[in-house]
């Protein structure tokens, strides 16, 4: 999803500071630095609240408050925009976006009651990682090691305050090309990521006066070559975790244009972080928002599978491969898996061709596995006796035993109303046996379970659901 790119612009401005510390602090402003890529790029649930005001050339242009909440793969993105118009009054504008997964709502303020859909790669964190953006972490780390070097005690002052848990950056007077580099870098890749504004493909000749554009923002983003850091001061307050809390400060930027020569842009900035751990995004319920679907609109909820984001992918891959390890099986580490949300429920396979195994886990939205299935066996869809009780009753009991023993580690919650197990059914043919076990008695109020082992040639799990029981 795209975020507001003002807000993005001054968190890099903000972190490209930092960073650039005096040398006797390159230590605790390393370590705010860290705290700030965790908190952008590793935190999947927690929620900022901000606002930024832009000047240039001591003009107000624009106001953005914000509201963002990471939920899991669900975010909630609520940005309000304020801007002068020529008649002396103050336009508004902005949106807010929920996206679940991969699917995206929007309302915007130019719409009221209307709500459009589309969709997009699932996000479990503020920021999307890439290899570029690795990139541009290295640049930001790589100011921090400069520091050591490149001293400027004059133009840099650090004051750290242990008691109130905060840091004070003022930055005043010219910096140097070792500082400014690195800063018209990440300006750069900010305005391609936000603002598709690819610098490379475009030449100074063909740049044109900033007056040629409807708004300062895109006059700004198109007609500028570099920037230059004139003055900054930000305080960063820390939880007794160490973890950013409160950011605020200003920050004096040097635009270089093609055409109006040089312009400076004055941001003032305030960014307070809560919620971690705690921040909720429900599903969308476009009755609660007072909208309705856009005329000739895509509805998204037609749409049954959606793709997760890397991240959740990776903790339902873990969830998947310890449920199946509980179950028994030995999983080779490099075995493919891939996850995916249907109808509310989170999907996951491990595959391993060269060992012929096929494995799927379902989880819940709190990540409970609801279902196991071996889907490279021989027992679905064969004639299981129901009516005969298998022959060797002291066999079936032992596997029922062995079943609950695994019941009770696998769902210890719902076993508590499970007192026994009762051999429902049972297939055998070429060497091969099979039992299908369910709670007694039959659960009428809840799901209960439904497993199916195989017992001969030798003991697998080949099925488990706590949400049928046939």
């Amino acid at each position: 999803m795209k975020k507001a790119a003002s807000l993005i612009m001054t968190i890099m401005l903000m972190l490209s500071t930092l960073a650039g510390a005096a040398a006797e602090n390159v230590k605790p402003l390393s370590a705010l630095c860290d705290s700030a890529f965790e908190l952008l790029f590793s935190t999947n649930n927690v929620t900022l609240e901000g606002e930024a005001k832009f000047s240039l050339d001591g003009d107000w242009f624009k106001t953005a408050k914000a509201k963002y909440i990471q939920d899991g793969d669900r975010s909630y993105w609520d940005l309000k925009l304020s801007s002068p118009k020529l008649d002396g009054t103050v336009r508004e504008n902005g949106y807010t976006i929920i996206a679940d997964g991969s699917k995206i709502y929007v309302m915007e303020v130019f719409h009221p009651g209307l709500y459009k859909t589309g969709t997009s790669a699932p996000q479990s964190t503020i920021l999307r990682d890439s290899v570029q953006m690795e990139l541009m972490k290295q640049v930001i780390r790589s100011l921090a090691t400069l520091s050591e070097t490149e001293a400027e005690p004059k133009t840099i002052q650090i004051n750290e305050n242990e008691a109130e848990k905060s840091i004070r950056i003022e930055l005043s007077g010219a910096t140097s090309d070792w500082f400014n580099t690195p800063l018209n870098i990440l300006a750069e890749y900010a305005a391609k990521r936000y603002f598709h504004m690819d610098y490379d493909q475009i030449g100074t000749r063909n740049i044109v006066p900033m007056s040629y554009y409807l708004t300062v923002t895109e006059g700004i983003v198109a007609c500028t070559t570099s920037v230059a850091m004139k003055q900054a001061d930000v305080t960063a307050k820390m939880d007794p975790d160490g973890q950013i809390e409160h950011v605020s400060g200003s920050a004096s930027i040097i635009l270089n244009t093609a055409r109006d020569g040089e312009r400076t842009l004055d941001i003032s900035f305030e960014l307070t972080v809560s919620g971690k751990g705690t921040s909720h995004v429900g599903t969308f319920d476009p009755y609660s928002h007072g909208v309705k679907l856009i005329e000739g609109g895509m509805n998204i909820e037609n749409i049954e599978n959606t793709e997760v984001d890397d991240f959740t992918g990776e903790k339902l891959a873990e969830k998947a491969r310890a449920a199946w390890e509980l179950a028994g099986y030995i999983l080779d580490a490099s075995m493919f898996n891939y996850s995916y949300k249907q109808n509310g429920r989170y999907c996951t396979e491990l595959n391993d061709a060269k060992a012929n195994l096929f494995l799927s886990c379902v989880t819940n939205i709190d990540g409970k596995v609801l279902e196991l299935r071996n889907t490279q066996n021989n027992w679905q869809d064969k004639n299981f006796d129901y009516d005969a009780p298998y022959p060797d009753t002291q066999l079936a009991e032992e596997a029922g035993q062995k079943v609950m023993e695994y019941l009770k580690e696998a769902d210890p919650e719902d076993m508590k109303q499970v007192d026994h197990l009762k051999l429902q059914c049972w297939y055998e043919d070429d060497g091969e046996l099979y039992f299908e076990f369910c709670e007694d008695p039959l659960a009428q109020d809840w799901d209960g379970f439904l497993v199916v082992v195989k017992v001969k040639p030798e003991w697998e799990l080949m099925y488990y659901s706590c949400f049928s029981n046939g």
